[in-house]
């Protein structure tokens, strides 16, 4: 069954040529040049992804996108909104009233295709699993609903860095002699630094230091283009089962995540949180337009990828899931997100 797209924007040129493109794509599509007729549409064509002007004369579009979403409580399709002005204060509106994306114009149509493409895996992953997360490394339930995103909400963000805040404080002192251990055992093991310290890319694309303990050998980066032909996934991502690098002791912090302790000095210094993307090694410069996204949070030490398939998935999933992630942040969620990781670690699955 193909996919179908309802356009909804006054202007016909623009429908036409993104209507155009999403048929050469194997799309099905539909135009509405106003609310009444989208909100029709949209009930009696029952669309997978709504791209929505909602600067549009007649009737207000953000109005259009609350009532979309009241048609059918169960009514989850992703919902893209489409404006020529791209102020904080309408992207804020239009994701409480129930929209996915935001995209401004003018925009390229490479990119639009890409964000409808990445937007509708998801929805029909979500759809499949009735918007269970597909489980692989825990069996405890974990549905994600269609709150919208806390990271709008100010209490939320104030509570969470509170959290963040309160529980590395609590931990230390169990944290600290374990650290004091594992240095002495990193240091034995092999010769080289205690703590690795790696350029990683946090929120709004800034650069900073994150810690971890070393689990490779010193000249692991060296080495890296040498085992380039090994890596299973798309570089500049870098991962290879039974990594040569890694040392005895590594393999061991590697398997238990205890080679992350040291990131709680991350989390107080407020580069990272507990819940949120995992930080990337390469630069933002980087990234697609769309996987952008993932940088309006603080990067996290565990998030919604590191419980499904943690470094077992490609960067393009990963991007899908930290978007998922954003689009939902929620108490709940990041719960949630706590719970699957540490079920996780305990069960030493998916870690490498």
């Amino acid at each position: 069954m193909n996919q179908r797209v309802l356009i909804v924007d006054d202007d016909p040129s623009l429908c036409d040529i993104v209507s155009v493109m999403l048929r050469r794509e194997g799309y099905e599509t539909r135009i509405a040049y106003d609310g009444p007729t989208a909100l029709e549409v949209a009930e009696t064509w029952e669309p997978n992804l709504v791209l929505l002007d909602i600067m549009m004369p007649g009737m207000d579009g953000f109005e259009v996108l609350r009532q979309m979403r009241r048609l059918d409580e169960t009514m989850t399709v992703p919902i893209v909104m489409l404006t020529a002005v791209s102020d904080i204060q309408g992207k804020e509106t239009g994701f409480r009233g129930g929209a996915d994306d935001y995209v401004v114009k003018p925009f390229n149509n490479t990119e639009l295709k890409l964000r409808v493409e990445a937007h509708l895996r998801r929805y029909n992953r979500s759809s499949k699993e009735d918007f269970y997360i597909p489980q692989q490394t825990v069996r405890a339930p974990f549905v994600l609903t269609r709150t919208r995103s806390g990271i709008f909400r100010r209490g939320y963000l104030i509570t969470k860095r509170l959290f963040d805040i309160t529980a590395c404080l609590l931990a230390l002192p169990f944290a600290l002699p374990l650290m004091l251990l594992i240095a002495i055992l990193v240091r034995l093991d092999s010769p080289g630094p205690i703590i690795f310290i790696q350029q990683r890319t946090g929120m709004s694309g800034k650069r900073f230091k994150m810690y971890k303990f070393r689990t490779m050998v010193k000249n692991a980066e060296e080495l890296k283009e040498k085992y380039r032909h090994l890596n299973e996934l798309t570089w500049p991502d870098f991962k290879i089962t039974n990594d040569p690098r890694v040392t005895r002791v590594g393999r061991f912090l590697r398997k238990s995540s205890l080679d992350e302790v040291p990131q709680l000095i991350n989390i107080l210094k407020g580069d990272m949180s507990f819940v949120g993307p995992r930080p990337t090694s390469f630069a933002a410069e980087t990234y697609d337009l769309w996987q952008t996204e993932r940088l309006e949070v603080r990067p996290g030490l565990t998030g919604l990828w590191q419980i499904k398939g943690r470094s077992n998935i490609d960067f393009d999933d990963r991007v899908e899931l930290d978007i998922e992630y954003i689009e939902r942040a929620s108490w709940e969620l990041d719960l949630a997100i706590l719970f699957q990781t540490f079920a996780a670690v305990v069960a030493g699955q998916g870690a490498s």
